[in-house]
């Protein structure tokens, strides 16, 4: 049986707040087995773990402590939406177990971006590029002057 689940930001409280794209989660989830007569941490070391969209992005092995906790950490994919949790455990002898915990992903605000993103420098160049072109073309076109024409008649 499933007693809790919990998934928080790393270093962060537990929220049910959405998560930022690239940010780094742990999912935690409780599970019991009864065992004559008494509830009793379950002792399993294949319990999978899947962070869906439509498909799964992650999929990885719930890592047993003493208490009956599973945990895993990883890093939220890069893409947003809405994602699960999703614990599917199915195996001969034991009751099948399914957990789904829904979740937000968003992308960065726009204050949360890097100052000067270093794969966008050609992008600058050509900026102040162009800018310096137009100042130089501005100065030619307004101090630049033809000869004064000459009057002089060839007969031919």
């Amino acid at each position: 049986a499933v007693v809790s689940t919990q998934s928080t930001g790393v270093g962060e409280a537990p929220s049910d707040a959405a998560y930022r794209i690239t940010d780094e989660v742990e999912y935690s989830i409780v599970i019991e087995e009864m065992r004559n007569g008494n509830w009793e941490a379950f002792k399993g070391s294949d319990v999978q773990l899947e962070f869906v969209r439509i498909a799964p992005f992650v999929r990885a092995f719930l890592v047993p402590d003493a208490d009956g906790a599973f945990k895993v950490g990883f890093k939220v994919p890069d893409v947003y939406g809405v994602y699960q949790f999703k614990v599917d455990y199915n195996r001969v002898g034991f009751t099948h177990l399914y957990s789904s915990t829904q979740v937000s992903v968003r992308p960065f605000h726009h204050t949360e971006y890097e100052r000067f993103i270093p794969s966008a420098y050609p992008y600058y160049a050509s900026a102040f590029s162009m800018l310096g072109g137009l100042f130089i073309f501005s100065f030619v076109f307004l101090y630049h002057r033809d000869p004064p024409p000459t009057n002089a008649c060839k007969s031919v």
